[in-house]
């Protein structure tokens, strides 16, 4: 029986954050509110789309919400693959908060800017913290990981992936903010048979995955 080569991954997902969105410079939170591409993040996600239908994909995931899905959607027609949609994928709810911009959501925290960014101890109102995201991304990143392999990609967010990368590489969510996600950023993790986990890339632009050689 043939074994898989342990030098050589056996997965590799690449994980999208979405284009550029309307009203960025806002700083809105935009959690689960459904909110178009600015003409920026278009191109962004046609830039992406283009650079992942060069390489060898044999899956294609996305959150449910427009921002992430257009990338996806565009991939698809690129690539001829069947897109899946989980809402599971979302970024994270901020509730009451959604929509909001940074300062006044400061104001109704009291001007409490700690509270504010720990996300792990601080549920927002109506909403998440990271641990609610974590149990309702986690189980469904790890179903797509136990049921593909070759190379993939998932099309998400700012804080979903985030939450994804911490996690696999199990670093502490309290330093949450420590890696930058841009917009129509790419990052990239490959998993190997001998249980071994790799960070490829973080937030690279879609030009970076012509330097990796093929799953």
């Amino acid at each position: 029986m043939l074994r898989p080569d342990p030098k050589l991954p056996r997965l590799r997902v690449f994980i999208i954050r979405h284009g550029e969105v309307e009203h960025a410079g806002d700083g809105r939170l935009n959690g689960h509110q459904d909110v178009a591409l600015s003409g920026r993040g278009e191109q962004q996600m046609t830039e992406v789309a283009e650079a992942l239908a060069q390489r060898p994909l044999t899956a294609l995931y996305a959150s449910d919400l427009y921002r992430a899905r257009r990338g996806a959607e565009l991939t698809a027609q690129k690539s001829g693959l069947k897109l899946n949609l989980m809402p599971e994928l979302r970024e994270i709810d901020f509730g009451q908060l959604s929509g909001l911009g940074w300062k006044e959501v400061l104001d109704k925290m009291g001007g409490d800017a700690e509270r504010l960014l720990n996300w792990v101890d601080n549920r927002f109102p109506g909403g998440e913290n990271l641990l609610d995201l974590k149990n309702r991304v986690m189980p469904a990143f790890q179903r797509i990981k136990e049921k593909e392999s070759g190379e993939i990609a998932v099309f998400a967010h700012g804080g979903t992936n985030r939450l994804i990368i911490f996690s696999e590489l199990g670093l502490e969510l309290k330093n949450f903010f420590m890696f930058e996600q841009s917009y129509g950023c790419v990052n990239i993790l490959d998993y190997y048979a001998v249980g071994m986990k790799v960070l490829k890339l973080l937030n690279g632009g879609p030009h970076c995955l012509a330097n990796f050689e093929p799953v």
